[in-house]
């Protein structure tokens, strides 16, 4: 094999690499619209802070989907919402509610001049006590803000949007029925809101969290924001974290003023362990930071920190690994729910209904499963 064109590529990571030694402090976050107003990158924005634990509860909430069978005009997905709750860095049982929400998500397409897709949420066990807004949802097919691009979204695009509705309502469900003054709730990802109608149900969870005096908050496993030279801002933010703080728990902030609704945030970067390889971008309602202040806001990290202290995963909060594993689902899940609704299924014209519809999609997979010699 020819090397030559491996150590090329070498060479250009080491031509990107070499900015570690520049000064980034005339570099600022990057950010396309304007309400977003960033502040240049400073080491005075970098600020230690010390682990707390008072006894507080945090809980954590993830949420996880999967097709079951999808094709341009008809779908079955699969929806679990989960939750713990964390207290001195233990964690208990809720009191009132179930710690997992499964849902099926049934979706067809419809034409109307244009085509639009309805979906509909089949809850697991009618005990839940989660109303939703609406159980049943319309979106038009070309609506900006789940296509890619130029092209139409696809059917099976209703999932995702459905996992997002139900992290919120759980979430603020979770507020209202577990929760005291001075806890924490903690989602999986940020607090931006990129789906039409999902504003509704962030509000009325942000509501319920101003009304209990509960800090609403959200850690981002992954951050593609980036500096006004096209570096990556996490990185950048983490290389003057350590610089200034090699050995100790660090935040960085301020990065930048959201004026924008969908957002409603203060925005962080945070490390959680003075061991740990990773920053994450970290989020707090905003009405709530700026109640907080700076002291309140270094007690949260504290806290959270205290409960990042797993050396299987040090700098990471335990309570979001849990809450991924038992929100993931596998996919020996996707073909037990899939026997089991051809099982439950006995009217033939429908199994072939569906046969005959999913065979339009599933000719990549065949290609997958084959093995050429």
């Amino acid at each position: 094999m020819n090397l030559e064109p491996i150590k090329d590529i070498i060479d250009l990571i080491k031509s990107e690499q070499s900015y570690i030694a520049d000064d980034l402090d005339s570099e600022e976050p990057y950010f396309s619209e304007n309400r977003y107003s960033p502040f240049p990158l400073s080491e005075n924005n970098v600020r230690d802070f010390e682990l707390f634990d008072n006894g507080e509860k945090v809980t954590y909430v993830d949420g996880g989907n999967i097709d079951i069978i999808s094709s341009p005009s008809l779908y079955i997905g699969l929806v679990r919402i989960y939750f713990n709750i964390i207290k001195n860095n233990k964690p208990i049982r809720p009191k009132f509610l179930h710690q997992k929400f499964e849902f099926y998500v049934f979706g067809k397409s419809i034409g109307n001049k244009d085509i639009d897709f309805y979906f509909k949420l089949i809850p697991f066990n009618k005990d839940y006590k989660l109303e939703l807004e609406s159980i049943e949802n319309i979106f038009h097919s070309y609506d900006p803000t789940i296509t890619n691009g130029n092209f139409r979204a696809e059917l099976g695009s209703v999932c995702g949007i459905a996992r997002r509705f139900l992290e919120w309502k759980v979430s603020q469900l979770v507020i209202e029925k577990e929760l005291e003054k001075g806890d924490i709730l903690v989602r999986d990802g940020s607090l931006q809101t990129a789906i039409t109608g999902e504003s509704e149900y962030s509000k009325k969870a942000y509501m319920a969290a101003e009304k209990k005096e509960v800090t609403f908050c959200g850690i981002a496993k992954r951050s593609r924001l980036y500096t006004s030279k096209g570096r990556s801002l996490s990185y950048a933010v983490k290389t003057l974290g350590n610089k200034k703080y090699p050995k100790k728990l660090w935040y960085y902030h301020p990065i930048v003023e959201i004026n924008y609704s969908d957002h409603n945030a203060e925005m962080l970067f945070v490390k959680f362990h003075p061991l740990s390889r990773y920053s994450f971008r970290f989020e707090i309602e905003k009405n709530r930071a700026k109640d907080l202040g700076q002291k309140g806001i270094e007690r949260v990290l504290g806290i959270l920190a205290s409960n990042s202290l797993d050396l299987r995963f040090p700098g990471y909060p335990y309570g979001l690994v849990d809450a991924d594993y038992i929100a993931r689902i596998r996919g020996d899940e996707k073909e037990t729910h899939k026997t089991l609704f051809m099982s439950v299924c006995s009217d033939r014209e429908i199994l072939k209904f569906i046969d005959e519809n999913t065979s339009v999609e599933d000719a990549h997979d065949v290609l997958d499963s084959l093995h050429f010699v």
